[in-house]
């Protein structure tokens, strides 16, 4: 099953950048223990799917639908674990085609299994 769902996450990263023209804006993801493993992805709302926190880490640029992301979930492949993660207000500015919407943060693992993404800021430009 994990492999599987690795596999559609893949899949979907895939698909998205083939559809990439200058009618989207860009989606840029910059996350601070992520690792290098590909273990988490981050599934975005506004049509991008779910895509690799370490791709985008290493410069990965990911299409993005011109609008307002209002959902974003934190998907550990490993264990199959959503972590629905809230937005800041930094987060909810409409994005125009050919803007780009950068997401920081630090994805942060407790001890009890809890994984969240610390100081979340984005930004368009």
């Amino acid at each position: 099953m994990k492999k599987f769902l690795s596999l559609m996450l893949g899949i979907i990263s895939l698909n998205n950048v083939a559809y990439a023209d200058d009618t989207f804006a860009n989606l840029v993801i910059k996350m601070n223990g992520a690792g290098n493993n590909n273990t988490y992805f981050l599934c975005v709302e506004e049509g991008v799917g779910c895509v690799s926190i370490e791709a985008a880490n290493h410069g990965r640029i990911y299409p993005l639908n011109p609008g307002t992301v209002e959902n974003i979930v934190l998907i550990n492949t490993r264990t199959l674990r959503e972590y629905p993660t809230p937005l800041p207000a930094s987060c909810a500015k409409p994005v125009n085609a050919n803007q780009t919407l950068t997401m920081k943060g630090s994805i942060v693992k407790e001890a009890n299994d809890k994984v969240y993404i610390r100081d979340l800021k984005c930004s368009v430009g």
